[in-house]
């Protein structure tokens, strides 16, 4: 049988955006069984993937060991492909075809860089696909399918703080969308985060009306939390692997950018919007003694409001017929 190895990011975002490529692999090779090598906290993204026959999660020690460690558990096989997103020793286990990441540039987007790195011209997007039984799963936060809802998608964290605006804009958001007349009026709220993150994440969900808001905030693996992004309307979000999530997953995707670097990390398609600080690359946080309203800032809240409800509109106006 052949076998391909697939060895994946540590991090959830450059994680998903390499899912474009593992489905390419897998539809272009059907009968090569893949193992994926990813970090612990993607991992759940990879497990369950048809054709995915083995995910194994690292924990990064001291030295670089948990590569030999990985070596050893792969044991001796003969790799049809090897594609290693990560440079790492795995990289130069024995194979046949061989796809070692060298770095990228500046200013080409990982969607295509990940396609090049196995010699495909054409992006490869992110790709999440959650299973029916996913799905429905996810009904223990988001209720019953029939009549639910809209749903908007907030992520408030990132894992810097300089990505991350102020929690008190978001609040400010999901209001102005969802009150009468909004845009999303009378939709829920679904607010996320990892575990740690509650100190940003925590005072949205508190703020919110207890029969909107959905707190997910520290509940949900990344495939859970994929699933939940799924089946909502719209997300909006900080430079984060939740918002390629919500990309992978098909939903309009406003990111908010500042110190990283949007050209190569973000958020790929049409059915995404990526807002920047001004000057680009200014940490998009509250500055020290600002008035508070959101105005001030590098990312201004009127700004945000007002680019994503055209984005929005323009988005849901071919559904609408309009």
């Amino acid at each position: 049988m052949k076998r391909t190895l697939f060895v994946a990011s540590n991090r959830l975002g450059d994680a998903v955006l390499t899912t474009g490529v593992l489905h390419y692999l897998l539809e272009t090779e059907p009968e090569a069984a893949v193992t994926v090598v990813c970090g612990d906290i993607p991992k759940s993204i990879f497990e369950g993937i048809s054709g995915v026959e083995r995910v194994i999660g690292v924990r990064k020690r001291r030295f670089s060991l948990h590569w030999p460690e990985v070596a050893i558990s792969l044991g001796p096989v003969f790799w049809h492909r090897i594609v290693d997103f990560r440079g790492s020793l795995l990289g130069f286990l024995p194979g046949r075809h061989r796809h070692v990441w060298r770095g990228g540039k500046d200013d080409i987007h990982k969607v295509v860089a990940n396609a090049r790195l196995i010699g495909v011209d054409t992006p490869l997007p992110p790709r999440i696909t959650p299973t029916a039984a996913q799905i429905d799963a996810a009904g223990k936060w988001l209720g019953p399918a029939i009549d639910r809802p809209p749903i908007l998608a907030l992520a408030p964290t990132a894992n810097f703080y300089q990505k991350q605006w102020h929690f008190e804009n978001y609040i400010r958001l999901a209001q102005k969308l969802t009150e009468a007349g909004g845009i999303m009026a009378g939709a829920r709220v679904a607010v996320f985060g990892a575990p740690g993150e509650e100190a940003q994440a925590m005072p949205v969900v508190k703020a919110l009306a207890r029969n909107q808001v959905i707190d997910l905030v520290g509940k949900t693996s990344p495939m859970e939390a994929a699933t939940v992004l799924s089946q909502c309307t719209l997300f909006v979000g900080n430079d984060s692997g939740l918002m390629h999530s919500a990309v992978a997953v098909g939903i309009p995707t406003v990111a908010l950018f500042g110190i990283g670097k949007p050209a190569v990390y973000g958020p790929w398609g049409d059915r995404s919007l990526c807002l920047k600080s001004t000057p680009p690359g200014t940490a998009i946080i509250r500055p020290e003694n600002g008035r508070g309203d959101g105005e001030d800032e590098p990312l201004p809240f009127s700004q945000v409001l007002r680019e994503t409800e055209s984005f929005y509109k323009r988005i849901s106006a071919p559904e609408s017929g309009s």
